[in-house]
């Protein structure tokens, strides 16, 4: 019998021949649930995503050169401020910063009933207006954003709101309470959120006992 590299090679003699017998090496443990959400509730506050939008109006009139008649810069940010987790629930605290306003957002998620979680890269494109003789162009930069997405199959997310300040018209019209099938974080960084993608979707199914979990 000889061992090389950790693997066990048994060389046996059966009647003038020979037979190899390889066994296998040990395969290291996957991380437990409480090692997953531990590493989960310390890493989820670490994304953060800052974006710039900018609005130029120009003024175009016959025989005048063109001119900037209006511009418009807004800076916003958004991270997740607090990431708690009692077993295979998370109550997740997001927030969202603008020159002048503030939104919170708590959320109560099952972990138990998603049904997985996705990594996507959101482009940020331009838009153009005309409105007689004004062109206005609004841009953000970055021009992209990587989101990491929860889904369920149902309404199981439960979420409310809070906001101080002057909060602009589109967060204005989201109600401040309700429930949803799904939920998003963004981040700057690319190489934490494939790391938080593989130990969410590996603490989704450990708390899925139906299902063999992988490791990640």
């Amino acid at each position: 019998m000889s061992i090389r590299r950790g693997i066990t090679v048994a060389v046996l003699a059966l009647g003038g021949t020979f037979s190899v017998v390889q066994s296998a090496m040990p395969q290291t443990p996957s991380p437990t649930l409480k090692e997953t959400t531990t590493w989960l509730a310390s890493h989820l506050t670490s994304l953060v995503h800052t974006s710039k939008r900018t609005s130029v109006t120009i003024r175009t009139k016959k025989g005048k050169p063109p001119k900037e008649v209006e511009r418009q810069e807004e800076n916003t940010s958004e991270t997740v401020s607090s990431a708690v987790f009692d077993g295979c629930s998370l109550k997740l605290g997001q927030m969202i910063k603008g020159d002048d306003y503030t939104v919170s957002i708590t959320s109560l998620i099952p972990m138990d009933h998603l049904l997985k979680a996705s990594l996507s890269t959101e482009k940020q494109d331009s838009s153009k207006s005309q409105d007689g003789d004004d062109s206005t162009e609004v841009t953000v930069a970055p021009a992209s954003v990587i989101v990491v997405k929860l889904e369920a199959t149902s309404n199981v997310i439960s979420w409310k709101r809070a906001s101080t300040g002057s909060v602009p018209l589109e967060q204005a019209r989201i109600p401040y309470q309700g429930n949803s099938a799904s939920l998003n974080f963004t981040s700057d960084d690319e190489s934490l959120p494939p790391r938080i993608l593989n130990a969410l979707n590996h603490a989704i199914q450990l708390c899925q006992v139906a299902e063999k979990p992988e490791p990640f």
